[in-house]
């Protein structure tokens, strides 16, 4: 059980200059992007700081630095959001073209909505995104915001064209909808119990800071569970779950075994102005086909894991999967425009 809800957002666009989107660099690059008009827009200590980061007590206070640059308790989760890029990914939008891309603001973050669509904004407006920014490329406009709850099917329009007022959404993804879809894909499963996971984007999960580049169904469950909890504790005020219930679950998820895998391993690097040096984005991205008699304990946590992202680099795209196998909508359709319809 939780009390974690989260709100996914889709933002429609059309392309006013040509943009380098990057295929799989493209939530990085729209990361980088809303980093930079927050931190100007927002943040009255950014350019006093001269690239050193910011103090706690500031960082607990100002809404750029929490949730963009913060790191007050070292090795958990502090992001309350994700980014989800174009899905497929895309590499290049020419002018007149349109492209989605999503966002996620969890429990206490939802507070920050605003900050987020006025920087989103901005940045296809005033600061662009990807390689040519600077030259005057990487522009857009964003022409419709839309809320969405996979689990019910919910979708509420926030922002439509030609409008100048956003609508604070009032659908969410809550443990509630998690459970009640759970028992709906346990009683489509196949008779063979095989479940396919999707990688959508890159995933990177590492030990130690080596990375796996095989889908190791324990290591997954692991860090999806981790994340669940973290956030579930620092942004909706859970206490941390029974060490005893973590080692239940992790000992069902040693049961798991891989029977198929389909995946590549994507070799990416981005700069790290922080850290002064390049750091690894790179995941593997593909199918993979599990099986196992004890679904029914673990996949309230993968269908969480499908609407928080999972491993590293979440911010910036990183993480995306969705469960395949049975008669069940996939979770991550609604990024692709053709299938959104609202009524």
């Amino acid at each position: 059980m939780t009390n974690l809800q989260l709100t996914h957002l889709r933002f429609d666009c059309t392309a006013t200059t040509s943009i380098q989107l990057g295929g799989h660099y493209a939530g990085n690059n729209l990361r980088n992007a809303l980093a930079n008009v927050m931190r100007r827009a927002v943040c009255p200590d950014a350019n006093r700081r001269n690239g050193a980061p910011p103090s706690d007590a500031h960082a607990a206070t100002c809404p750029a630095c929490w949730l963009l640059t913060s790191n007050l308790d070292p090795g958990t989760v502090v992001r309350a959001y994700t980014l989800m890029p174009p899905i497929p990914a895309r590499w290049q939008v020419e002018p007149g073209e349109t492209f989605s891309f999503g966002l996620t603001l969890f429990g206490d973050g939802f507070r920050y909505l605003p900050y987020f669509v006025l920087a989103i904004s901005e940045m296809g407006q005033g600061e662009g995104i990807g390689p040519g920014r600077r030259e005057g490329n990487g522009r857009f406009h964003v022409h419709t915001i839309t809320a969405i709850d996979p689990l019910r099917g919910d979708i509420q329009q926030l922002l439509g064209p030609g409008d100048s007022l956003v609508t604070i959404p009032t659908i969410h993804v809550d443990h509630t909808a998690v459970q009640q879809i759970s028992q709906h894909y346990l009683n489509n499963l196949p008779a063979n119990n095989m479940l396919t996971i999707h990688f959508l984007t890159p995933l990177r999960l590492e030990e130690e800071q080596q990375p796996f580049k095989t889908p190791d169904f324990a290591v997954l469950f692991q860090r999806t569970l981790y994340r669940v909890d973290e956030l579930s504790r620092q942004f909706a005020n859970d206490d941390r779950r029974d060490p005893a219930e973590v080692a239940r679950l992790h000992t069902l998820a040693q049961k798991v075994r891989l029977v198929e895998s389909n995946t590549r391993w994507h070799e990416l690097w981005t700069n790290s102005s922080r850290k002064g040096r390049k750091t690894p984005l790179g995941g593997l991205t593909g199918t993979a086909v599990y099986r196992t008699e004890e679904w029914e304990p673990l996949l309230p946590w993968l269908l969480w894991g499908q609407a928080t992202q999972t491993g590293k680099s979440t911010t910036k795209g990183n993480g995306v999967y969705q469960l395949v196998g049975g008669n069940w909508p996939l979770y991550w359709d609604w990024m692709q425009p053709e299938k959104l319809e609202i009524e």
